[in-house]
């Protein structure tokens, strides 16, 4: 019933090739020039597509505000915020046509798309020194009833910061908006994600963590989003300006508005 036990059989290379690639066991990073590289790493990743061009900034900023209520120590608060910027890096394996399909996924499609997670987990595995990053970052689509997916974790087996990814990703997906839809507001939200809690599909504590500090977290999420947004806008045009859609000399030292 294990989809990664399927996905480990027709991805055998990958134990293969990824170990003889990655250099990084050889960089000398602290946890800050971590966030800063991971940042980089989320941008890649978001900026494919304008379906999900802001939302890797919006679920670090939510999971690290979170983790803060939650107790977690400084430390521990900006390492749930690399798990964050890193917890979709498997979609890279995923195609565009099937990110960006804006009608409904057939199962074929659905069952890529639900792939990610155990594509972030092993693209990450071989880094010794983000074991605990991905822990936490390839456990967002786990659920506490065994429910979900790659590796049907169940409450036992999930840490309290892979609860916390969870909600984070949850909350940031269904409120931030969509070229397809705007996000939904506090009281829907909050509907939402009590009916999962209450099913033990989501952390009961995370979500009354987060019910009791909506507003503050909701906004940490907009502002994440926001400059995100600007870097996004930023990237695009100059994307834009490379394929000659727009005029160097109509934007001068402007970032460009897109």
């Amino acid at each position: 019933s294990r989809e990664s036990l399927w996905l480990d059989l027709v991805n055998n290379y990958l134990h293969q090739v990824i170990p003889e690639t990655l250099v990084f066991d050889t960089m000398d990073l602290n946890l800050d020039d971590t966030i800063s590289l991971t940042k980089i790493f989320a941008s890649i990743i978001d900026f494919r597509s304008p379906f999900t061009a802001y939302h890797s900034a919006g679920v670090a900023k939510t999971a690290e505000k979170l983790a803060e209520l939650a107790g977690f120590s400084k430390e521990e608060c900006k390492m749930m915020l690399v798990a964050g910027y890193l917890h979709d890096l498997g979609k890279l394996a995923v195609k565009n046509d099937v990110l960006e399909k804006p009608s409904k996924l057939d199962v074929e499609e659905y069952n890529i798309i639900r792939s990610h997670t155990y594509y972030t987990y092993r693209l990450l595995q071989p880094i010794r020194a983000f074991e605990q990053f991905n822990i936490w970052a390839a456990s967002h689509h786990e659920r506490l009833d065994g429910t979900g997916y790659p590796f049907q974790l169940t409450g036992d087996s999930l840490s309290l910061g892979a609860r916390i990814l969870t909600v984070a990703d949850v909350f940031t997906a269904i409120t931030e908006n969509r070229p397809y839809r705007k996000g939904l507001d506090n009281k829907e939200t909050l509907q939402i994600l009590q009916q999962q809690a209450a099913k033990r599909a989501l952390c009961p504590y995370v979500v009354s963590i987060l019910a009791e500090n909506i507003v503050a977290i909701n906004r940490v999420r907009e502002e994440a989003q926001l400059e995100a947004g600007k870097e996004y806008n930023y990237y695009i045009g100059y994307t834009d300006i490379a394929a000659g859609k727009i005029p160097r000399d109509l934007l001068g030292h402007k970032t460009p508005q897109v």
